[in-house]
């Protein structure tokens, strides 16, 4: 019966997108849309339609999955109050009365710059914990896993995503803006060139299969804003190299501890943990969507564990998280990442994030969760209408749209402490750049 409920909400959401206004092929709705069904709806409709096949791999040690309505019902209820908050008035009304006004495009391309320099230099600080960047990417899995530690230089890992922001802020350079000397224009590329590298090497150091796909995808939506046309046959092609890199990224990033045996060893240990990983079935649907599951299990589990309501103090312990315990004087207090796990899985040995629907139940139950919706859904559309009319008049909008509508795309996967942890050096960024490269004006209310 549920399975059914999912399917038709995977039909809806599509029709939604196909026939609703935008200004834009692919907005911060579009994103979310995405995203939603990624990690909310299709992992449903496949747990309540094969749980034995589902409850696999990974997640064969949780402590089950009942197919609550409350689940079900927590989905439906969440998107439809995502979408109120993002289509109100008052996100719109408040959104257009916002006035950016760029400044020096000399300042934006310097801290573009200074973002490389100092992502580069914190790949090089955390992988010198290693022994060396080559090191650090041999290391990344274990890193991951938690059976290796940086120690004291892993603080630096937060700040490695300010290559990719640089790069988007570059690009905007390169394409879009007219340099006047080739020595200058030169420059800019070769800068552009060289925070591509940096950014590939921050992925490998972290093992981040989504943060390459994201990266990528941000310059194929940056395209799409420009131009304001969809190329469906690259699309098409990109979708399934998305997909096959979800499916063997993880052997891919694994495979490249052999890296000191040469790359014949690297190959090597590729197609023996992809044929390992297949068991000689091909492509899996279920383990494809293996990365996807924690939502819902999460959703699942905050309906069904005995808790006390939490009251958003989770959004404090999120800040507080990002400070080192040493200078918190004490540890820090244990948020509901943690307790999301051990609700799961009986033991804190990883990390389950909560996904925005189940922070929600935990902090206070329905309300909660229709709380966090609204707001999340306002935000949305809040910050895509103060953007989008200045895609075109600010020729660094495009990118900066971009990083900002995938950051409130990721929002809806993790709970507080996750999403400030995997974020922050974007949030940052981000915030910089308003501050240093805008000005920023308020236009009055109409009487």
């Amino acid at each position: 019966m549920l399975d059914s409920a999912y399917l038709v909400l995977l039909f809806i959401i599509p029709l939604i997108e196909i026939f609703r206004r935008k200004e834009n092929p692919i907005d911060f709705l579009t994103m979310f849309n995405c995203a939603f069904i990624m990690w909310y709806v299709l992992p449903a409709f496949l747990i309540a339609f094969d749980p034995e096949n589902t409850v696999t791999g990974s997640w064969i040690n949780i402590i089950g999955y009942t197919n609550k309505i409350q689940t079900a019902l927590a989905i439906f209820v969440g998107y439809f109050f995502v979408l109120i908050g993002f289509y109100s008035k008052s996100a719109k009304k408040f959104g257009q009365r916002i006035v950016v006004n760029a400044r020096n495009n000399l300042m934006i391309l310097g801290y573009a710059i200074f973002l490389l320099l100092f992502s580069a230099m914190s790949v090089q600080i955390y992988s010198s914990a290693f022994g060396g960047v080559v090191n650090a990417i041999t290391q990344s899995i274990a890193v991951r896993s938690g059976t290796e530690q940086a120690g004291s230089l892993g603080f630096f890992i937060r700040f490695l995503g300010a290559a990719s922001f640089s790069s988007y802020l570059l690009c905007a350079f390169v394409f879009t803006k007219d340099i006047k000397t080739k020595t200058g224009k030169l420059l800019i590329i070769l800068s552009f060139a060289f925070s591509l590298v940096v950014t590939v090497s921050s992925f490998l150091v972290r093992a981040g299969r989504f943060d390459v796909l994201y990266y990528f995808l941000g310059f194929y939506q940056i395209y799409i804003l420009k131009t304001r046309k969809i190329p469906w046959l690259f699309s098409v092609i990109l979708v399934v190299l998305m997909v096959l890199f979800l499916f063997y990224g993880k052997n891919l990033f694994s495979s490249l501890a052999a890296i000191p045996d040469g790359i014949d060893a690297v190959i090597d240990r590729f197609n023996k943990s992809a044929e390992g990983s297949t068991d000689g079935e091909g492509f899996s649907l279920y383990k494809f969507m293996d990365n996807f599951f924690f939502t819902v299990f999460s959703l699942d589990t905050a309906f069904g564990a005995d808790y006390e309501i939490r009251w958003f103090v989770d959004l404090i312990y999120g800040f507080l998280s990002l400070v080192p315990d040493r200078l918190l004087g004490t540890e820090s207090p244990e948020t509901i990442l943690a307790y999301n796990t051990r609700y799961i899985t009986g033991a804190f040995d990883y990390s389950i994030p909560t996904g925005f629907l189940a922070f929600g139940i935990y902090s206070l139950w329905w309300p909660g969760l229709i709380i966090v919706c609204l707001t999340y859904g306002w935000l949305g559309g809040y910050l895509q209408s103060v953007m989008e009319k200045h895609i075109q008049d600010v020729f660094w909008m495009p990118s900066f749209y971009t990083a900002v509508a995938q950051i409130w795309a990721i929002m809806q996967t993790a709970d507080p402490e996750t999403f400030l942890q995997s974020q922050f050096i974007l949030l940052v960024s981000s915030t910089l750049l308003i501050l240093v490269g805008t000005k920023i004006s308020i236009l009055r209310q109409k009487s």
